[in-house]
């Protein structure tokens, strides 16, 4: 089962579909956020009264966890991608070291053992896949032993027929 980098082009692939959008707003709304947040609390801070201590605690509590869940949401979007190719084998994507994208996991569409659909906003799925035995392709390739999971968000056209792909290769 070793890798075939030969291919040039999967038949299919499945990601984020909003990824330029959401970077676009995503990242332009983390900056100027975080921008309003810090003028705020050099403001407050020279005034030095009970209001503005109560508006600065309110402030880190409030906007500062919103900022982190963006950051982290803006890497999920951009860290998880699932290319097919036409013999069957499958390639999953994540979010790297220095931001791209890099491989992780190689397997078969018949090592899938189980998927689990969510329903998400904008159109979009999230497909939590259960790989048995996955190639992971680190440093070096190496078999691992033991299912993992893997999670994409793509749009709904895709995924359904990703799982009409799937459910083919069962029926055979």
């Amino acid at each position: 089962m070793g890798s075939d980098f030969s291919q040039d082009k999967p038949k299919l692939v499945l990601m984020y579909p909003y990824k330029s959008k959401f970077n676009t707003i995503g990242l332009l709304s983390m900056v100027a956020l975080s921008f309003i947040a810090l003028g705020v609390l050099k403001h407050l801070i020279n005034y030095n009264t009970d209001l503005s201590d109560r508006i600065i605690i309110t402030i880190v509590l409030i906007v500062a966890p919103l900022i982190i869940w963006l950051m982290g949401y803006y890497l999920f979007i951009n860290g998880s991608k699932l290319e097919i190719y036409e013999n069957n084998f499958a390639k999953y994507y994540t979010y790297g070291s220095r931001g791209h994208s890099r491989l992780f996991f190689g397997f078969k569409l018949e090592d899938i053992e189980q998927i689990k659909i969510k329903r998400r906003p904008f159109n979009c799925q999230k497909l939590s896949i259960k790989i048995k035995n996955p190639i992971f392709y680190g440093m070096h390739e190496k078999k691992i032993n033991k299912p993992r999971s893997v999670s994409i968000i793509a749009d709904r056209k895709m995924t359904d027929i990703f799982m009409q792909q799937i459910e083919r290769k069962n029926q055979l």
